[in-house]
């Protein structure tokens, strides 16, 4: 499994857990992050997908890192702008917001510059 694929299917497990954990948590994650049940069914989408690419015998984990990447860094921008209250994701949820960012710059370094 190289590197594409080992990252899809790391970070898919991930956020998979985080989506599922969400939904059992009255306070914040790790008693960091805010999560709602809109953001919890986007950790559990973009999670399934992460993990259908890092296990799918195609070559789908090269575009599926690089895209979900670069909209997670468009989410994270967005949520430091405040504009993604809906989502649990906004100003006073910087950490939330910085994971975001962290996520989408590995992913889309990842797809676009590791073989």
């Amino acid at each position: 499994m190289g590197a594409q694929k080992t990252w899809a299917t790391i970070i898919g497990i991930i956020l998979l857990l985080v989506g599922i954990l969400g939904f059992f948590m009255t306070t914040p994650l790790l008693g960091l992050f805010q999560v709602n049940v809109s953001h919890n069914i986007v950790h559990l989408v973009t999670g399934a997908i992460f993990l259908w690419a890092g296990l799918s015998k195609s070559d789908a984990a090269k575009p599926t890192n690089q895209w979900l990447g670069v909209i997670y860094i468009v989410v994270a921008i967005l949520g430091f702008l405040g504009l993604l209250t809906f989502l649990a994701v906004g100003s006073g949820n910087d950490m939330d917001n910085w994971l975001h960012l962290i996520i989408g710059i590995v992913s889309a370094a990842i797809g676009w510059f590791v073989k």
